[in-house]
């Protein structure tokens, strides 16, 4: 069983399930009917582009539909739909703990993706979504701490991490962005991206992001297929970041525990 951890650096798990073919009959004139019925949950919404979406989803649209997002009361829950695509975030705000993928990010994610098939059926007449593609992302933040102040200090959180030696002041070294992808199985590809960044409140504050991202194309299956899938990329996200991350920081300040992350 991979290895859980009491204070694990995450900043936001994002699920995601694409549908092919994307819900044609489905237009924003239904997303305030189903705003309907989980705005208790999520009173506020918002539209931002659409993504991974091919161009002729949208060609015969006067005004191509965005995607939407719905907001919880403490803007921890974000919903995100479009024409092609169901989403599910989990954010950090004010200090809140994780909760835990299957007892609580999986599980609201199930709920409300039943809730909007079923949506589909009843309202728009469209069959339940079949999914094409897989998303499942972990996003990692690592602030002003104790192991980690610069850019210079990435090696002691990745320890197979480097920065290029071009001879020039580590002082002037402004940051990085890095992106590494592996194959684990056929339909399971592991995105990892290490990057240096600013907070957004403080411009001076220096920030470590790391995001895991697990995709595959799983070619038009049933919700059921996509949930083993999805339990091979939490069970392949998890592995990755074990062995990516030091084994003393991860003892001394994640602090390992026997259960799933």
């Amino acid at each position: 069983m991979p290895t859980a951890f009491k204070n694990p650096p995450i900043n936001e798990v994002v699920i995601s399930s694409y549908f092919t073919p994307p819900l044609a009959d489905f237009r924003s004139e239904h997303v305030g009917l189903f705003w309907e019925k989980v705005k208790d949950d999520f009173p506020t919404v918002r539209q931002q582009l659409p993504v991974n979406i091919a161009p002729d989803v949208v060609a015969n649209e006067f005004f191509p539909m965005p995607r939407y997002w719905f907001i919880a009361r403490d803007e921890i829950s974000i919903i995100q739909i479009q024409k092609n695509a169901f989403m599910f975030n989990w954010r950090r705000r004010n200090g809140n703990e994780y909760p835990r993928y299957h007892e609580v990010i999986k599980p609201h994610f199930d709920k409300y993706h039943a809730l909007f098939s079923q949506f589909i059926r009843n309202e728009v007449g469209i069959d339940e979504p079949t999914i094409d593609l897989c998303e499942l992302s972990y996003i990692n933040v690592i602030e002003n701490c104790e192991f980690w102040a610069k850019p210079q200090d990435t090696k002691n959180v990745i320890p197979s991490f480097s920065i290029l030696e071009l001879g020039i002041d580590p002082s002037d070294h402004l940051g990085f962005n890095c992106n590494y992808i592996y194959r684990v199985s056929t339909d399971l590809e592991l995105t990892i991206a290490i990057r240096s960044g600013v907070k957004a409140q403080q411009q001076n504050a220096p920030v470590l992001l790391f995001e895991i991202k697990a995709s595959g194309r799983l070619g038009g299956v049933a919700k059921p297929v996509s949930d083993e899938w999805f339990q091979r990329a939490h069970d392949s996200i998890n592995d990755c970041f074990e062995h990516m991350t030091s084994t003393d920081i991860q003892n001394k300040y994640w602090i390992p525990i026997n259960e799933t992350r």
